[in-house]
């Protein structure tokens, strides 16, 4: 049914968008969901959502009850505030420019300091009854444990050009005259108040407030208990020496299992304790894949280091090193480096997942399965990292004794294996160095602008007419992914032999998620650069972890707007290039790794200048 509905929606083109002349029994959201997120949902100091949240005709409410254990909201929350005028979005703090100060403002109360954000009006089409929101995104990540103020300003500009009025709400609360439901809330928003002008703050026309807490216990929960595989199995050879097509640089490939901890409940969800922590249902077989390049056929025994590589989202680990295609040079990635990889799927966002997501899209109450999935494919991979480092795997006969055991693992992950893979490698510290090509983080606010959202987009827009309400399931959506989410694993990063390779323009995962990411764990970038990034220390190559890189694909950029940007070959391109390459093979050298070098001559590298 759900492949029918994206089918009908493709035939259409836009799905069923509504003009600003049409109305909709779900186009007027109710006030007490904005702004999001606030102090009102808070009870007992924890997260208490609303149960009248929006949802699809017939479809499955918002799963509140399992965010019961938060103590409050994502390090990579947006705001949205449900405006009732239009807004001149010339006004707003804009992507390319995030701010501390001027119009639209972010504050850690906690610390006293401004944090760096931008704005943005909602891009999607309106409906009749509606003005867009505004959105706020911050730039910094926010720190659990502090308490985070949003605040509007007059510098915000009516369409017309003039100064928005004060929230008649807050400027009634502030007045100590507030309208029903809110005289309890009088000294809060005093204080606010008085806090914000105490930091310099002026021309306050709205301001809000919200604790933020950490969100990736699940995940560390899980990497922590997963067991080391008890079994695996190699059931299949596929060999060039048996005529098996390969792409270029392959030569045999081991297909199999192995038994590791199991998550899921019906392959769907987890199962939590009053924590907040999933509980274990037993083992599950994993998917096994072994590959070994030709550039090894006579090497010597023992004398092959071994990677573990991470897919791209809906992939699947054949379509870059076992398929004869091989479109990311994943396969002369791993021939050139003399290495042996080993993967598997990324639960819930492999190849076969896309019609679960789908299912997601059109019933959005059920997200927590996409993200719950993808808890099961992060412990998979931290399983097989195990597999590798605490068991005979390397012995096994079919790997004809080249594995060099004596020499640490490393990470490759593309895409997703960037973003999950950021992930997998905070919480394991045996795998001691790691490439993530075009990774970020921040999963709400990726979402919506990648190449990838857009059926999911038309279908969003079907389900749930009211952009207000998309924005609102959007936002307080991060806490689902937040368990998923590089965010909530900074710290662990922090100091790490890791490296982050942007392509300038991506399309999938957008430039700022990265750059807030490299901020985040103190990450140096690499010089020569290509555009500035505020807050990251340049520095000439060598270079150790952890360390940013910029590519330029020399495309056209996605407009700066929270909507999907067209395909344009950016996110792609740049793990083709030799200079990509072989910064990826040095920094995962096996004699001596983690050190970020540029290989594209004096100037950065570019699909002008790829490297040679």
């Amino acid at each position: 049914m759900k492949a029918t509905v994206l089918l009908i929606l493709t035939m259409l083109g836009c799905g069923a968008d509504k003009t600003a002349g049409e109305t909709s029994e779900q186009s007027a959201p109710k006030r007490d969901h904005f702004p999001f997120p606030s102090m009102h949902m808070m009870t007992d100091g924890h997260v208490a959502l609303p149960d009248d949240l929006p949802m699809a005709e017939g479809g499955t409410p918002v799963q509140t009850q399992r965010l019961a254990w938060r103590t409050g909201f994502s390090v990579a929350q947006s705001a949205v505030i449900d405006m009732d005028v239009a807004i001149d979005k010339g006004s707003l703090p804009a992507q390319s420019l995030p701010q501390t100060d001027g119009s639209v403002q972010l504050w850690d109360l906690t610390a006293g300091e401004p944090v760096l954000c931008f704005a943005e009006l909602d891009a999607a089409e309106t409906v009749s009854g509606e003005f867009p929101s505004i959105i706020v995104r911050p730039q910094d990540a926010l720190k659990p444990g502090h308490q985070i103020a949003v605040v509007v300003t007059d510098q915000v500009l009516t369409g017309a050009g003039t100064p928005i009025e004060t929230v008649p709400w807050y400027r009634d609360v502030v007045a100590g005259n507030p309208e029903p439901g809110l005289s309890d809330w009088v000294g809060h928003y005093q204080d606010l108040h008085t806090q914000l002008q105490s930091l310099g703050v002026t021309g306050i026309r709205l301001a809000f407030d919200f604790p933020v807490s950490d969100g990736g216990q699940p995940v560390r929960h899980v990497t922590r208990e997963v067991a080391v595989p008890t079994a695996y199995t190699i059931d299949e050879v596929r060999s060039t020496d048996d005529g098996i097509f390969m792409p270029e640089g392959g030569w045999k490939q081991l297909r199999g299992t192995y038994t590791t901890t199991n998550w899921l409940v019906d392959d769907l969800r987890t199962e939590l304790d009053t924590d907040g922590l999933p509980i274990a249902q037993g083992t599950v077989e994993a998917d096994l894949r072994i590959y070994i390049p030709e550039s090894v056929r006579d090497a010597e025994p023992g004398s092959v280091p071994v990677w573990i590589f991470g897919h791209g989202l809906f992939g699947k680990p054949d379509m870059y090193l076992g398929d004869n295609d091989d479109p990311s040079k994943v396969a002369k990635l791993a021939d050139e480096a003399g290495v042996i990889v080993f993967a598997t799927v990324w639960r819930g966002f492999k190849d076969s997942d896309r019609i679960h997501a789908i299912d997601i899209a059109d019933d959005f109450g059920r997200v927590h399965e996409i993200t719950e999935r993808l808890t099961q494919g992060i412990s998979n991979v931290k399983a097989l990292s195990r597999l590798i480092l605490e068991t005979d795997v390397l012995r096994a006969p079919e790997l004809m004794g080249l594995p060099d055991e004596s020499v640490g693992l490393r990470y490759y992950g593309i895409s997703l294996g960037g973003i999950a893979g950021a992930v997998t490698i905070a919480n394991t510290p045996a795998i001691e160095h790691a490439v993530f090509n075009v990774g970020g983080g921040a999963w709400s606010t990726m979402l919506e602008r990648s190449a990838q959202w857009i059926p999911f987009d038309w279908i969003m827009i079907e389900n749930i007419p009211s952009p207000r309400d998309r924005q609102l399931l959007y936002a307080l959506s991060q806490l689902y992914w937040d368990p998923v989410d590089p965010f909530n694993h900074t710290e662990a990063l922090m100091g790490r032999s890791v490296l982050w390779q942007e392509a300038l323009g991506d399309e999938q995962v957008p430039n700022m998620t990265t750059r807030m990411l490299a901020r985040a764990v103190g990450a140096t970038y690499l010089a020569p650069t290509l555009e500035d990034v505020p807050g990251l220390e340049v520095q000439e190559g060598p270079i150790t972890g952890p360390a940013y890189v910029q590519y330029d694909p020399e495309t056209v950029r996605p407009a700066e707007a929270n909507s999907p940007g067209m395909p344009s070959g950016a996110h792609s391109a740049i793990r083709t290039w030799p200079g990509c390459r072989q910064q990826t093979a040095h920094f995962n050298d096996s004699i001596a790794p983690g050190e970020a070098v540029h290989f594209c001559g004096d100037t950065p590298c570019t699909a002008s200048n790829p490297g040679s």
